[in-house]
């Protein structure tokens, strides 16, 4: 899922940006495309279940910008890293990119990074979020251990966008809003309501656009009493916005 951009070249020229090349690509959902890198650089580059890799991406005149996207897979041991990117039409750079990109493309990346992470002290977990959010969400959840005990439901505009945790791990149910807004979705704040869990807060990770995020915060915080640290955001688009 992309995020924030600017096109300001000189802030890339630094040693963090590497050099790695477009191995794959391939369609998973008619709007979700999956990119595998490959390249030496990517055998010490070391990635949490539901980082985000920054990625060096030309617009339209050719000026690089740089977008930020979900890792679903990293193997380092073969100096691979699997992306997958939602597209948006029309879309910016970024989404361009991704889905005109072909396999043998050269690109430059950064170090992964995770707004959040698995808290290994959990109660249990909850996941919320639209498709954007599903890549880094699915990752973390197929992370667990079995015998975590996890929740949570993701959207999506119908049955044909929807995809499953790696590994062959468990999942989560979706709901279909079809052609309605993903911007404060009342569906997926509806389908969090709805959630049987227990009385004990344990900690929610809640990832997709802006105003749904702070919606499901505020279920969780005030109807359900959790206290806000229990709450893990992590924006991925805003009405009106280019990148978060």
């Amino acid at each position: 899922m992309s995020r924030r951009g600017t096109g300001q070249r000189h802030r890339f020229q630094d040693t963090r940006m590497v050099d790695v090349k477009v191995a794959e690509v391939r369609g998973v959902t008619p709007h979700l495309r999956e990119l595998t890198l490959v390249g030496p650089a990517l055998t010490v580059l070391r990635s949490k279940p539901g980082a985000h890799l920054p990625v060096e991406v030309p617009d339209e005149a050719g000026v690089p910008q740089l977008r930020t996207y979900s890792v679903w897979a990293a193997d380092p041991s073969r100096a691979r890293l699997t992306l997958r990117v939602a597209l948006h039409r029309p879309g910016g750079p970024g989404s361009r990119w991704a889905d005109s990109v072909e396999a043998g493309t050269r690109a430059r990346v950064g170090a992964p990074r995770n707004r959040i992470s698995l808290d290994p002290k959990a109660r249990y977990h909850v996941f919320v979020g639209e498709e954007t959010g599903a890549v880094p969400l699915l990752t973390m959840l197929a992370a667990l251990p079995a015998e975590a005990e996890a929740h949570g439901v993701l959207e999506t505009t119908g049955p044909e966008e929807e995809f499953s945790a790696p590994y062959g791990a468990r999942s989560l149910p979706w709901v279909h809003r079809g052609r309605a807004s993903a911007v404060a979705s009342r569906l997926l704040l509806g389908a969090v309501r709805r959630l049987e869990l227990p009385p004990q807060a344990g900690i929610a990770y809640v990832a997709g656009e802006a105003t749904t995020c702070r919606a499901v915060v505020r279920h969780l915080c005030g109807e359900r009493a959790w206290p806000r640290y229990a709450v893990r955001t992590q924006v991925h688009w805003a009405t009106g916005r280019s990148g978060l």
